[in-house]
């Protein structure tokens, strides 16, 4: 499968995470299924540090070819894009190559390079802008769902971490419900804290509070997917010490409330009764 993770010769532990998101089964099944729909590939690009803050779909234009990347988020942070391969955005019958030569003159470019640009322009499948855009409504709810496998990959243990976070992943989960500290922590894996914050933020991508969090909201989920539970008590199961605060993070991690997450599965609930 098609990722662009990064330019060093030894993969990063971020690098790593997106190219495993990249070999999985949902992605293929997502590529396979756009590629049909409309005969475009997609790859999956890691976010530089800057790009961490872009959360919404962006289309770009590079000799009239056109490129979107559409962020996949975990809580606020983008850590990836889906982006398509490119192609000529243009209504029926109109060639948009016109404007393309007419910048390529401006800037005193050759006859021989207008024309390879034009041979590279047509090789190029079309795309109506209604069809195209209609991609870009698919493409978000890939994301969404990439995101959502993602953050599952997130907390599960990886055999290419160090044992430091791998422990520390292992300790945080079975403590989740008690007051947890970063000394505490720290002190079960015998690693300094200054080293432990190093580690851990390099290999998770995330602060120890807010994997932490992200853990916490991840179990809540989990938890409400069953009709007797109840937001308050698994607000306190999962560890948040006031309700306010985990509706806070709830909706800070997922874009949801606790009661819109179970409103919305018991919808999707009804509506396959409905179907079956």
């Amino acid at each position: 499968m098609n990722v662009n993770t990064t330019k060093a010769k030894t993969p990063s532990n971020k690098a790593r995470f997106i190219q495993t998101l990249a070999d999985s089964a949902l992605f293929s099944s997502q590529h396979s299924a756009f590629q049909g729909l409309t005969g475009l590939n997609l790859s999956l690009v890691m976010a530089q540090d800057h790009e961490h803050d872009v959360l919404e779909p962006k289309t770009s234009f590079e000799g009239g070819l056109a490129v979107t990347r559409v962020p996949v988020k975990i809580g606020k942070n983008t850590i990836a894009f889906i982006q398509t391969g490119s192609t000529r955005l243009i209504p029926p019958g109109e060639d948009a190559f016109h404007d393309v030569a007419r910048e390529m003159l401006a800037d005193d470019k050759s006859a021989a390079e207008i024309h390879a640009a034009k041979a590279h322009f047509d090789s190029h499948p079309t795309t109506t802008s209604d069809c195209y855009h209609a991609a870009k409504i698919v493409l978000s709810s890939f994301a969404a769902q990439l995101a959502e496998n993602a953050h599952r990959m997130l907390f599960a243990q990886t055999t290419h971490e160090p044992d430091v976070v791998r422990n520390a992943k292992a300790f945080i989960h079975d403590h989740l419900a008690e007051n947890l500290s970063l000394e505490a922590v720290a002190n079960a894996v015998n690693v300094s804290l200054f080293h432990f914050c190093k580690l851990f933020k390099k290999a998770t991508g995330l602060t120890f509070t807010d994997f932490v969090n992200h853990a916490r909201v991840e179990k809540a989920r989990r938890m409400l997917m069953r009709p007797s539970s109840r937001i308050t008590e698994v607000a306190f199961d999962v560890g948040f010490q006031s309700l306010s605060h985990f509706n806070r993070s709830f909706r800070r991690i997922t874009s949801e409330s606790p009661t819109e997450f179970r409103s919305r599965l018991k919808l999707g609930n009804q509506e396959a009764c409905l179907m079956a």
